[in-house]
């Protein structure tokens, strides 16, 4: 607590545990006697300030309507981008729906070797084709090729679009990114696999790069197909 003189103005830091109201104070400097007097705890408070009050208030009130208006802005942003995102990326069918499209397709000539390719070294092929036994014309089938080990665990899985295959020469000559290519061609694809008319097939072919070499067996399923008059054709 600072002190004054009251007589020769000398200011004094006096401990706050020895401010008492009305203790005898000496001054070091003019030799004054002088009463302690301690400030009510009151008149150090601040006075009310009414234009402060106002303005505290309106300042709080824009604080507030900025957030509240962030926050619409977030929730309409999220509803918009959920819409559009469903619209753009519909929802995954249901696995009955999926088998019920591909119930009457069947597989012939499925075959599975391997070719040195003189680029990336061993590849490995699962080849055959998909015949439409539906009454009405099939298009966009896609299949679904994996390699397991000796315990049936799936050591690669591939996805693969029906409609394009490579030639041994081609397998044997072309890079990684050359036959990715040649048969993710959408020309291709949608020349072979858009209409693909009943008792009719379509070739595909899926290929493993450098196969591990515990590879025993392996597998191909249809896991999808769609009308033709529902194909957008």
């Amino acid at each position: 607590m600072e002190i004054q003189c009251p007589k020769c103005a000398s200011r004094f830091n006096l401990p706050e545990d020895l401010a008492r109201d009305g203790a005898k104070l000496r001054c070091s400097v003019c030799k004054t006697v002088f009463p302690c007097s301690v400030p009510d705890a009151k008149a150090l408070e601040q006075p009310s300030d009414p234009a402060k009050k106002v303005r505290d208030k309106k300042k709080y009130g824009r604080k507030t309507a900025l957030a509240a208006l962030l926050l619409a802005l977030c929730l309409a942003g999220g509803l918009l981008g959920y819409f559009w995102y469903g619209r753009q990326n519909p929802a995954t069918p249901p696995m009955e729906d999926i088998a019920q499209k591909v119930a009457e397709l069947t597989m012939r000539n499925v075959r599975q070797y391997y070719v040195d390719n003189e680029k990336i070294g061993k590849v490995m092929v699962i080849e055959g084709k998909v015949v439409n036994g539906s009454s009405r014309p099939k298009a966009l089938i896609a299949v679904e090729a994996a390699i397991y080990d000796k315990d049936r665990n799936t050591l690669s899985v591939k996805k693969q679009m029906a409609g394009t295959q490579l030639s041994l020469f081609q397998l044997q000559v072309l890079s990684e990114k050359e036959m990715e290519s040649f048969l993710n061609n959408k020309i291709e694809i949608l020349s072979n696999n858009i209409n693909v008319p009943r008792d009719e097939e379509v070739p595909f072919m899926a290929l493993f790069y450098d196969p591990p070499s515990g590879v025993a067996e392996f597998g191909v399923r249809i896991v999808d197909a769609q009308d033709a008059d529902a194909s957008g054709k």
